[in-house]
């Protein structure tokens, strides 16, 4: 039969055929990859991070210039069946719309919005990289692993308005043939979607809400621990104790303020002005560093700060209790607005769409309620502490009443005065450390200094030398 006839060569009309492949295939990373695929359990939430490869090939020319991900690979997990629980995506068994098929067709699409605001909505539709089909399973799961809340509310904010949507229908009712342009096709969808606009906003109400009530609640503790220091702490009893004991000892003799059981707070601020004969020392420097002298420097170093931290104290002059009542009062506002559109959902879905809507908001307005109740009983909690401890101290406010007086009235006297002993007590610390440091030094080197002493054993040759040394010498 003879050899095969050879390739027909390319001519003008046939292409040209393709180039032979590079080493690794035409996929250069697959080549490099070192890690075997992982097939999880079950489907996950995604980790958006950005994948590094160590090439195979990497030489580094010292071992501090290897990657360090070169050292660091997979670890067998016993727990793994745990994690699969815990953040494996939420699978809602459901009929889910699809994937369309893009068909082309010579017909033009219909625009029906304007051209600023079609640009608007195609920009976004096109920068969420995700099928309509996990819009909606966001929408009826709160599901936010693949589409964030952010992406959700961008959505919401772009919804198409009753004249849009009665524009696009009417287009639809009358000219099925002639499709729409993808940006009235999109907003079409959304409102296909079972109470696109309640469902979203619900789930906006309940994350609101949950950030809200956090900040409320650090606010009213914030303040209400730091009434507490300044009034049971006794490390803050005793500075202040020195403090006054060397204030009526500085007063000594005065008629008007000597002898005093206490003092304003607006002489707290003032103590790092009053300075030694010298001016080396402040009043302050030295309240602090009498009270350090009750402690040796170990203990010293874990000892807690006598006053309030100087941010806690600035937290707390920042509190407005109008304020934090009006944010409550417009929480539980916006929560009894949630129940209404929560039951206008459940009243017109469909059976399949009715949950896990339903249950996860249940459990969300019990617990705000809930929650609601007890930062309005902690408000009044902090304000009665914030009273009690005005009193203690014998405050003097400005204010018609003690229970009017805003908090940083009162806070603010406190601020400087806790900043300034905080400095000093770094700088204390510092000094002692030095101390110490500059001791051990000194001890040492008189250990070198002393002369090295050797036993003689008794009887011994070195013994005898030595007392004829001696007998020499008195004679």
């Amino acid at each position: 039969f003879g050899a095969p006839p050879p390739p027909p060569q390319p001519t003008a009309q046939s292409p040209a055929p393709l180039p032979t492949p590079p080493v690794g295939g035409w996929n250069p990373y697959k080549s490099m990859l070192r890690k075997e695929v992982v097939t999880p359990k079950a489907p996950m939430k995604p980790l958006y991070w950005t994948r590094l490869i160590v090439p195979n090939a990497a030489a580094p020319t010292s071992p501090s210039a290897e990657p360090i991900w070169s050292q660091v690979d997979e670890l067998h997990l016993d727990n793994i069946t745990e994690f699969t629980d815990l953040f494996s995506r939420q699978v809602i068994a459901r009929s889910v719309p699809k994937k369309k098929v893009e068909t082309k067709s010579k017909i033009e699409p219909i625009k029906i919005l304007d051209s600023k605001r079609s640009q608007n909505v195609g920009i976004l539709a096109q920068s969420l990289h995700v099928e309509f089909a996990e819009i909606e399973n966001a929408v009826y799961t709160f599901d936010t692993s693949i589409v964030s809340l952010e992406a959700l509310q961008q959505i919401y904010e772009v919804r198409a308005i009753p004249e849009e949507l009665r524009q696009i229908r009417e287009h639809l009712e009358t000219k099925p043939d002639i499709p729409l342009d993808k940006p009235e096709q999109f907003l079409y969808e959304l409102s296909e979607i079972s109470n696109f606009a309640e469902r979203v906003s619900c789930f906006m109400v309940q994350i609101e809400f949950e950030d809200s009530i956090v900040n409320i609640e650090h606010t009213l503790t914030n303040i209400t621990s730091t009434c507490d220091f300044l009034t049971n702490n006794e490390s803050l009893i005793k500075l202040l104790s020195i403090i006054l004991t060397l204030g009526n000892y500085m007063n000594g003799g005065n008629m008007s303020r000597g002898q005093a059981d206490g003092y304003g707070l607006e002489i707290l601020a003032k103590l790092k002005d009053v300075k030694s004969k010298d001016a080396q020392v402040t009043l302050l420097h030295f309240v602090v560093a009498t009270y350090m002298k009750e402690f040796d420097y170990l203990t010293l170093i874990n000892a807690p700060l006598p006053v309030p931290q100087p941010e806690e104290i600035r937290r707390a002059a920042a509190v407005n209790f109008d304020d934090v009542q009006a944010d409550l009062q417009f929480l539980q506002t916006n929560l009894k607005t949630c129940e209404t559109r929560i039951q206008r959902v459940l009243e017109s879905s469909t059976e399949e769409y009715v949950q896990p809507f339903k249950e996860k908001m249940e459990r969300f307005t019990k617990n705000a309620k809930d929650q609601l109740k007890a930062q309005f009983e902690h408000l009044e909690q902090s304000k009665k502490a914030f009273v009690k401890t005005m009193k203690m101290y014998q405050y003097k406010t400005k204010a018609e009443s003690l229970e009017a007086t805003p908090p940083s009235d009162f806070f603010e006297l406190w601020y400087q005065f806790c900043k300034d002993s905080k400095d000093i007590w770094k700088k204390e610390l510092i000094r002692l450390e030095k101390q110490k440091m500059n001791e051990l030094k000194k001890l040492q080197n008189q250990r070198k200094e002393e002369p090295v002493r050797q036993s003689i054993r008794p009887n011994s040759l070195k013994e005898k030398v030595m007392k004829v040394k001696l007998l020499e010498e008195e004679n």
